[in-house]
């Protein structure tokens, strides 16, 4: 059984694409949003896991300077002792970089690719719903009150079988010290399981932020949190 003592965070490169995959196509269907965008994964699995690893390739190759992929590990001690990769975190990072102008936040947002929106196990209603809203959100949130000073937690996914074990906690502290150190908030909007987490962290709530198709009766609610050190 793998300690909490015993996990290590380290940044993610492509040679975890695989093992990261694993990871989230265990962990996120867990969380309602995942069963709201993709109501048909489980008949067309293979959408899922092909459009799932591009994002998380996408996340790892980091072309833009965007994004940090951290990953959480630990010694398994039943029989020959391994490393087990447990869990991973997704942090959109380009602001520590540099300042970026509402023009650029723009442009960034319309270059998003169309595969995302075109596939087989998604609704496409509400995959541009959930990217409209919390976009809106966002900038109304977190964007209006910390500008360049906050950088946010996109994912966090811990495997089914290392749950409550450390692994997520482990990777929120990572960015926690880096927000201590640079004097920066986090924000994040969180699923109801990751809501207790954070809350215990000591993420703030600010408020709820739900997302729905217009003429639809179902929905699906993220709590907009955020982490601000001292002196922030």
């Amino acid at each position: 059984m793998v300690q909490p003592s015993q996990i290590s965070v380290r940044q993610g490169s492509l040679a975890d694409l695989e093992s990261m995959l694993e990871i989230g196509l265990a962990a996120l269907p867990m969380d309602p949003q995942w069963n709201y965008r993709f109501p048909y994964r489980c008949i067309y699995p293979n959408e899922t896991r092909k459009f799932t690893r591009l994002r998380f390739q996408e996340f790892l190759e980091n072309k833009d300077g965007r994004w940090r992929v951290m990953l959480a590990e630990g010694e398994d001690a039943q029989g020959p002792i391994q490393t087990r990769l447990m869990a991973f975190a997704v942090w959109e990072i380009f602001n520590w970089r540099t300042l970026r102008s509402e023009q650029k936040v723009t442009r960034r947002s319309s270059r998003r690719p169309h595969h995302r929106l075109f596939r087989r196990d998604g609704d496409p209603r509400r995959m541009q719903a959930w990217s409209d809203i919390l976009s809106s959100s966002k900038r109304h949130l977190f964007d209006k009150y910390y500008g360049t000073g906050h950088f946010q937690l996109q994912i966090l996914a811990t495997h089914p079988s290392f749950q409550r074990r450390g692994a997520g906690t482990a990777l929120c502290q990572w960015g926690m010290q880096i927000a201590e150190r640079m004097k920066m908030a986090i924000s994040v909007f969180a699923s109801p399981m990751g809501y207790r987490l954070y809350s215990h962290l000591g993420f703030d709530y600010l408020a709820s932020v739900t997302v729905k198709v217009q003429e639809e009766e179902e929905s699906v609610t993220l709590e907009a949190m955020a982490y601000l050190p001292n002196n922030t």
